[in-house]
């Protein structure tokens, strides 16, 4: 059973004791999973005497202490961070649940298979440090508000930049975030309701024609331009035989500022609005049956509707504005306004073409209903079901991974890498022998060896290079992912379905794995695999991951560690003719990916023989190098990508530094001191690693070390 946990708000308490709509939902997970049995999950959430005593078979509720004191100062916070432009919002009760959420991980052994993260950003970013590094599991975001001071751009961009996977509950909140930040990857995940409640209302005939409000009474909601609009109507000449009243419920028993505003004008008119305070929400289901037309008139932007969602629910007429995801929840089931432009005016326009036209109020009632009972993805019964299908990563019968195999002259070792790929745990295989010109006698073992194997595919080819062999691998492919493999290398014995299995579990489009260096006394049993990469887990953006391949020593240039979605070569392929085509490759397919993943166990063995390309005298292939560095920065600044292009950049200046430390020529040398300073000046030398990173490759012009 997959373990899984789930980091509420910490603002109300889960199970949904004190209500709250993001707790609600928690708590629907919490249920369906009792009943389905899907996963065990740890649920972080604030203590409360009503939900302490509270057990469940399948979920353990780690409760986080509510201190007042940390509610008061984060309160404090708030209203300070509010009044900040461009701020992002910190909360003091972070730091108690990633505590609470460390020592639970330590204290158990437990290593979860994914962590979702409930609507507050700063919360996501203290927990991402905790769980990502030692077991690399995926993080979800699950975001269920619009971009403000709880989800700064500032803080998106972060986690999207980390490999964070975002559930969103509309298409508009996924527009919304990738505004921010292109290429996170956003799962929609609709909030729903019980269809079950929800039959069709129908008011009885009569003489007074009521238009209802109903939410909370706040500037964002357009509460008082829907008041205005009313007032208009009741002045309208064109309707007035017509008998209107406008109920407005939800007001506050201490009422706000706001509220006595409303009042005010609404006191002008005590026979026509009748202003209303909160009523329970079992008490306000069957009210609806009291009216002809509901009003939303939401002025900010809607993350999903789920008051509208209910009134078209109930079939009821509905007149609302394009506000944020409310036109993908409604559709063609309710009369829709500018929010932008005179408002007021705009619904009153509405109010008297849906109150004199009777067939279009039937019209939008029979489209209102039939929309929210087709969709099954508005029924909460669903909800549970949908989440699975998120996170839930699982093998598909047509998942067949490609295997890419150049063969040249490396018939003394070739078999050891065939029957590495063949005795693979994972079977769905098509292996790709590619026959590049052999002068030895690897051609005729490649069509021995496939002989052996029905998923062996064996292709005969002039001399092209790796690039072309691999360039022909790719053109002849069927599987859905491709993996390469130099054919004097070889894998570990379950290499393959590990780095699928990763793949399904964070959703990512390319997944790299550690490798180990091997040389001849590793067969003997005399030598160790010496493990070249890095030892921690790792997941990035694309973008992310174009950065760390130069950086780090995880991801790597390489094209050889690394499980890719086949999508990703669509019009890439390797340079033929050009030696380390890795370098001018491999980062425009992880620039196009959504995540990259990193697992640090060296399933890819490396082996090291003098005659290999890899090491040629430096003096042969340094051009190479310093070419596809180069085509990198062109590459990104055609892309109006400044980050990637200075970090590229300083990529391109690092190998000059190194060819100049490694060759001895002193034209060479010559050539490469000119071509460093043609390349950075002070005005353009890269910032994007700090200023002194900057200095430093600004005086390699005149002091070289």
């Amino acid at each position: 059973m997959m373990r899984i946990a789930i980091i509420a708000p910490c603002i109300l308490p889960v199970p949904a004791t004190k209500g709250g709509a993001v707790e609600e939902l928690i708590t629907r997970i919490i249920e369906y999973n009792e009943l389905n049995e899907n996963y065990l999950i740890d649920l972080y959430t604030i203590s409360d005497e009503k939900t302490d005593d509270t057990h469940y078979k399948n979920c353990n509720i780690m409760s986080i202490n509510n201190s007042k004191i940390i509610g008061i100062m984060d309160d404090l916070r708030d209203k300070m961070y509010r009044r900040i432009p461009n701020c992002n919002s910190r909360r003091w009760m972070d730091k108690f649940i990633c505590r609470t959420f460390v020592k639970n991980i330590e204290k158990c052994g437990i290593i979860y298979d994914c962590v979702i993260v409930e609507n507050i950003a700063s919360t996501a970013l203290k927990i991402l440090d905790a769980c990502s590094v030692e077991s690399g599991c995926p993080v979800y975001f699950h975001i269920h508000n619009d971009i403000d001071i709880y989800r700064s751009p500032d803080d998106i961009r972060r986690l999207v930049k980390a490999g964070v996977q975002f559930i969103s509950v509309s298409k508009y909140m996924m527009d919304s975030v990738h505004s921010f930040a292109k290429d996170a990857v956003v799962h929609i995940l609709n909030n729903g309701i019980d269809m079950s409640r929800y039959d069709r209302c129908t008011k009885a005939p009569s003489d007074n024609f009521r238009f209802l409000y109903t939410g909370r009474i706040i500037p964002d909601k357009g509460v008082k331009e829907l008041v205005l609009a009313f007032e208009e109507l009741l002045h309208n000449p064109d309707v007035k035989n017509m008998n209107y009243s406008l109920d407005i419920i939800g007001f506050s028993e201490q009422q706000t500022k706001y509220e006595k505003s409303i009042l005010k004008i609404a006191s002008k008119y005590p026979d026509k609005i009748n202003c209303v305070n909160r009523v329970p929400t079992f008490v306000m289901a069957k009210k609806y049956r009291e009216y002809d037309v509901v009003v939303m008139p939401t002025i900010n932007e809607e993350p999903f509707g789920l008051v509208a969602l209910e009134t078209i629910a109930k079939g009821m007429a509905l007149i609302t504005t394009d506000s944020g995801a409310l036109p993908e929840v409604v559709g063609d089931g309710a009369l829709i306004v500018n929010k932008d432009y005179d408002l007021s005016s705009s619904l009153a326009d509405a109010m008297v073409k849906i109150s004199v036209d009777e067939g279009l109020r039937e019209e939008l009632q029979e489209k209102a209903y039939k929309r929210a009972h087709d969709i099954k993805e508005y029924d909460i019964s669903n909800y549970y079901g949908n989440l699975i299908e998120i996170i839930d990563g699982h093998f598909e019968e047509e998942d067949i991974i490609s295997v890419i195999v150049p063969v040249y002259n490396v018939s003394s070792c070739l078999e050891r890498c065939f029957y590495s790929i063949t005795d693979q745990t994972y079977s769905k295989l098509e292996i790709i022998l590619i026959d590049d010109g052999s002068t030895d006698n690897s051609g005729k073992l490649c069509d021995k060896l496939a002989a052996t194997d029905e998923r062996v595919v064996v292709i005969h080819q002039e001399n092209m290079g790796l690039s072309g062999a691999r360039n022909t691998g790719i053109d002849h492919s069927c599987g859905k992912y491709l993996f390469f493999c130099d054919s004097d290398d070889f894998l570990e014995k379950d290499a393959l379905e590990k780095l699928l299995r990763k793949m399904k579990a964070d959703h990512a489009d390319v997944v790299a794995c550690g490798f180990a260096k091997v040389f001849d006394d590793y067969f003997g049993g005399n030598g160790k695999a010496e493990v070249f990469t890095a030892a921690n887990f790792g997941r990035w953006s694309g973008s992310e991951a174009v950065i760390q391949m130069m950086r780090g020593d995880d991801i790597c240039t390489v094209a050889w560690n690394k499980l890719y979605k086949k999508e990703l070569f669509d019009g890439i392929r390797f340079p033929v003719g050009d030696k380390n085509e890795d370098e001018a490759t491999t980062y425009k397919v992880l620039y196009r990916a959504g995540i990259v993943s990193y697992m640090p166990e060296p399933l890819y063995k490396y082996y090291q023989r003098d005659e290999s390309i890899m090491h040629e005298d430096l003096e042969k292939r340094y051009a190479y190098f310093l070419k596809a560095s180069k085509d990198r920065v062109e590459y990104f600044r055609g892309l109006k990508e400044t980050e990637l292009e200075q970090h590229s950049l300083i990529t391109f200046l690092e190998w000059i530094k190194y060819s100049y430390r490694g060759i001895e020529k002193k034209e060479i040398r010559n050539e490469l001191v000119k071509l460093y300073k043609e390349s950075i000046s002070f005005s353009n030398a890269p910032k994007v690693m700090g200023r002194k990173k900057q200095i430093a490759l600004w005086l390699w012009r005149y002091i070289r070390y």
